[in-house]
């Protein structure tokens, strides 16, 4: 479950839905949204259920200041994940994900920066089990992909209609 549209909604709205979902079956959540807001809840509707369920939290996507921002700067990185593991009350990530790795100077900034070195440690100590990224761009994570880093790839498919389906939908 993708937390984009429900941030928004009330605390107490977001913890029911939660809820709702893992009674349902629902064990993957991704984190990534432009809400801050999400995160206490989902702390809160995780309580005594985090076990059942995988927690996707993304390395460069910065919630601290209550709005969504994004950064390859590793001490706003490392500021940014205490936060959300704070607001999740949890001490581990599941799926820990570059965040937004489009370009080859993101791939650049973020190991110059140290911050894929620090996931690698929080890897080995156990705090990520699967490390990841999400991508826009095929070349990069082909790229991203040969490394052999990287467990898992989230990158978006997007349905454009070629001539024929948009003269359909013209029509």
């Amino acid at each position: 479950m993708g937390v984009s549209a429900i941030g928004a909604r009330p605390k107490s709205e977001i913890i029911a839905t939660v809820r709702s979902a893992i009674a349902r079956g629902a064990n993957f959540f991704d984190l990534a949204g432009g809400h801050a807001a999400i995160f206490p809840a989902y702390g809160k509707a995780l309580q005594g259920l985090r076990e059942k369920v995988y927690l996707q939290v993304h390395f460069g996507a910065d919630y601290t200041s209550g709005e969504y921002g994004w950064t390859t700067e590793l001490k706003k990185i490392q500021a940014a994940v205490k936060w959300q593991l704070d607001n999740l009350q949890t001490d581990y990530i599941d799926f820990g994900f570059i965040h937004c790795l489009d370009e080859d100077k993101d791939l650049d900034a973020y190991q110059k920066n140290g911050v894929l070195d620090d996931v690698l440690e929080l890897k080995r100590r156990g705090m990520i089990r699967h490390i990841g990224l999400t991508n826009h761009a095929l070349s990069v994570a082909q790229d991203c992909i040969d490394s052999g880093l990287y467990e898992t790839l989230q990158f978006p498919l997007s349905y454009l209609p070629g001539p024929q389906e948009l003269a359909l939908v013209e029509g």
